[in-house]
């Protein structure tokens, strides 16, 4: 995959999981919906863009068998740390390859391949979308779901030229670290779909002086819907269902795109 790598800062890796920075509406949590997903279809799950274990911890300790790859070293690492905590019988059930979601081989199948949390948009190109959905049809079993969540683009948020930053401070009650994240200005590129923001990462002492900071450009592509519904006809799933949120409410502008399909039988 082309482009930047955005959680290459360990304060950025290692802050994530606050949630900081990250505008837009709540989505709440995700895992029952993936959950809930997995287990009508069986118990292999493939989880690309997997980063800190998020998803995939709470998948594995409810019973299932989770791969979970990524592209970031550090992410990876923080998803190791969380594991360690674990039992081992869910340490068991999991395991973590770092890879490219548009280029990775892997000689299972899978039941369910989930792509959480946006990690779609950080494929900047269509034909880099459609590597990646063609790595997931390939390594789902017939029958097999697919689950993607991307953000729907505001369009008012979409206009050309820079848009101002804003900033977060939490702190991270199992360390006792706080950091501080600001996205310093936001500039789009309309004809690529492709916006360009630059970070800072602080870790703050008791007295919120900053210890030190690291500075990360991410760079998203915004996908509206009829564009996500061919690429996903395009590499061979049907039933294609969209929802607004993972409370299974039907598609609305503005709000996030959260995408179902099947490889047939």
């Amino acid at each position: 995959m082309n482009g930047p790598r955005f959680y290459s800062s360990d304060i950025n890796t290692a802050s994530y999981d606050l949630g900081l920075g990250r505008a837009g509406p709540d989505v709440g949590d995700d895992t029952p919906f993936y959950l809930q997903l997995a287990v009508e279809k069986g118990n292999r799950v493939l989880e690309l863009g997997c980063g800190t274990g998020r998803v995939t911890v709470p998948l594995a300790e409810a019973g299932l068998h989770v791969t979970g790859l990524d592209l970031s070293p550090g992410m990876l690492r923080e998803a190791s740390a969380k594991l360690a905590r674990c039992p081992a019988e869910t340490r068991a059930r999991v395991r973590l390859i770092e890879g490219d979601m548009t280029e990775f081989r892997l000689s299972e199948s899978f039941d369910a391949v989930l792509i959480p949390a946006r990690a779609f948009a950080f494929l900047l190109t269509p034909n880099l979308q459609r590597a990646c959905l063609s790595r997931a049809f390939e390594c789902l079993r017939p029958g097999g779901v697919l689950s993607i969540h991307l953000f729907d683009p505001r369009l008012e948020l979409c206009l050309p030229g820079l848009m101002r930053g804003r900033a977060e401070t939490g702190l991270d009650a199992s360390t006792g670290t706080t950091y501080r994240v600001e996205v310093l200005f936001r500039e789009n590129d309309t004809l690529a779909q492709v916006l360009r923001s630059t970070w800072r990462f602080s870790e703050l002492d008791a007295s919120g002086s900053t210890l030190r900071s690291e500075d990360e450009q991410l760079v998203l592509r915004w996908t509206y819907r009829f564009e996500m519904h061919h690429l996903l006809e395009l590499a061979g799933f049907r039933s294609i269902v969209e929802y607004s949120d993972f409370h299974y409410s039907s598609a609305a502008y503005g709000r996030e795109q959260v995408w179902v399909c099947e490889k047939p039988a």
